[in-house]
């Protein structure tokens, strides 16, 4: 069968705007959120929040008081002129005591969505809409803003909490596109040089040569990946692994299964058993912003 003479342009147009798009800039998303409470006439500031990222960035927030208990997933979805900002909420209320003084607790779940502009103020009454306009009410205003920036960015957050009566916490949630895993090979009272590493989740192994001496080397094929799924849709909706990734160890002397390691992009060392005498010890962090 003969060719057409378009095929050939036709996949090099769609090769050059897949590439486009793979390597067009990338937007950095910020969410401004504010705490208020009424009482009577008077509002006031509780607290003040920021969390920013990568266009992918979800805010998760958490609020407590004596009462009620409030986890809840925010994430934007991006459009031209404006963006739709949704919601995962995860709560409960305390409806009493049982006979023997202990509290009981009603537990409740739903999502919202609502569409604002950029710069726009978005309003969740995450206790509940107040019945009156003079009744007591808290609830969060938050504004969502999209900046262009050439590079990578890495996630931010901050918190000024000027009222205690509503303990608040909120936490940038981006699920990492690479990671820095630096390792280093510790056998006894000797250890090898730190090895820096630029991983993909879920991409192919590398080859890593530690050196603990003179004619002393050991190579290990270490890979890195993404964990298994959240085993409850709680920790599936708020996303409480989404910046865990796992190292897993492949090391040709030993003949048992490759070990593996978790853990979040904290920087914190993390130590990985090999054999009896060799010990692996992995830190995990975000890449450099650039």
């Amino acid at each position: 069968m003969r060719r057409s003479p378009w095929s050939s342009a036709a996949r090099a147009a769609l090769l050059t705007v897949a590439l486009g798009s793979l390597q067009a800039p990338g937007y950095r998303v910020t969410y401004n959120m504010r705490l208020l409470e009424r009482r009577g006439d008077e509002a006031r500031v509780i607290a003040t929040g920021m969390v920013s990222g990568p266009e992918d960035t979800d805010l998760r927030l958490s609020l407590r008081t004596d009462t009620v208990e409030l986890d809840a997933l925010l994430r934007v979805a991006a459009e031209p002129d404006s963006a739709t900002l949704s919601g995962a909420f995860f709560g409960r209320h305390r409806a009493g005591y049982s006979r023997r003084g202990l509290p009981l607790w009603e537990f409740d779940g739903y999502r919202r969505a609502a569409r604002v502009a950029w710069g726009g103020v978005a309003r969740l009454y995450p206790f509940g809409q107040p019945r009156t306009t003079r009744s007591h009410a808290v609830w969060l205003e938050i504004t969502v803003r999209r900046d262009f920036v050439g590079g990578e960015t890495r996630p931010a957050d901050a918190l000024v909490v000027s009222d205690s009566s509503v303990a608040i916490a909120l936490a940038a949630v981006v699920r990492p596109r690479r990671a820095v895993v630096r390792l280093t090979l510790s056998r006894g009272d000797t250890s090898s040089a730190i090895k820096v590493l630029d991983m993909v989740p879920d991409a192919s192994s590398q080859s890593v040569t530690f050196t603990l001496g003179p004619g002393d080397s050991h190579t290990l094929d270490v890979a890195l990946a993404r964990p298994e799924p959240p085993r409850t849709a709680w920790d599936s909706a708020l996303a409480t692994g989404a910046d865990v990734v796992c190292l897993t160890v492949l090391d040709s002397a030993s003949a048992g299964p490759a070990p593996a390691r978790c853990g979040r992009l904290d920087n914190v060392a993390r130590r990985i058993p090999l054999s009896d005498r060799d010990t692996l010890v992995a830190t995990f962090s975000w890449p450099a912003a650039r």
